[in-house]
């Protein structure tokens, strides 16, 4: 044992890495940034959307809600989504979860990706995994995943392209966005001037929207979008986040 220590004195430690898998290669960024990204997920987005408040307003019976994302990545927004509204104490709800993804993942690689939230949400993540693995992920376009949960029934329909190009197949406007797909300096055209446009012609009055990101050219986006923007308190070692309220 000292001979391999005396040998090896000067070998430079081990650097941890973040796991390949966990990175998108395409913008050299992580799928998420904190170890809780379930928690995250929903502080920014959903209570930060202002979610319960919209469906509690909603009254007695049966609730349409429409979200937009934009990036899906390997579904995590939508993995936690679907506990928070397992938990939430509100039924009869019809969710129709519209997402886009530029680099769809093989449900190989998004197994992997969720796997370190297991313990807080194994059977939804097995639930997304097997659903997805019967998706044409090479076919452009929509692919449509039905999902009956406690609270209701939810449809997530998945554009497999760019982020505009969904936005504008959209039919019906959101009630609320999910903004990510990584951030302004890793992907630009995520948050550039005419995508926030669209999502904002593509939300109801009253609608909201939720980022991590408080970079000045997304407020400055988002309020020539129609939508009032505040900050709020982040998350972890997340100082602010944002949050849109279409006028």
């Amino acid at each position: 044992m000292l001979q391999w220590l005396m040998t090896h004195e000067r070998s430079p430690l081990p650097i941890l890495q973040i796991p390949p898998y966990l990175v998108n290669e395409h913008y050299d960024d992580r799928y998420f940034d904190v170890v809780n990204a379930i928690e995250e997920a929903k502080h920014i987005y959903f209570r930060g959307a202002g979610i319960i408040d919209a469906l509690s307003a909603a009254g007695a019976g049966r609730k349409e809600f429409r979200i937009g994302e934009t990036g899906f990545g390997a579904g995590r927004l939508l993995i936690a989504f679907m506990d928070f509204l397992d938990n939430c104490g509100i039924t009869d709800l019809v969710i129709t979860y519209n997402s886009v993804e530029l680099h769809p993942v093989a449900s190989e690689r998004m197994a992997s990706i969720l796997d370190g939230f297991r313990t807080e949400a194994g059977p939804l993540i097995d639930l997304l995994v097997l659903a997805y693995g019967r998706v044409e992920i090479s076919r452009p376009g929509w692919h449509s995943i039905q999902f009956t949960r406690p609270f209701g029934a939810l449809t997530l329909n998945l554009w497999i392209g760019e982020a505009l190009e969904m936005v504008h197949a959209l039919t019906i406007p959101c009630d609320a966005w999910f903004l990510d797909g990584h951030g302004p300096k890793k992907n630009p055209a995520m948050w550039r001037h005419e995508l926030l446009m669209a999502k904002g012609e593509k939300t109801v009055t009253g609608g909201t929207c939720a980022t991590f990101t408080v970079a000045g050219e997304v407020r400055r986006g988002l309020t020539s979008a129609g939508f009032s923007v505040e900050q709020r308190p982040g998350f972890g070692g997340k100082k602010s986040v944002l949050k849109g309220l279409k006028l």
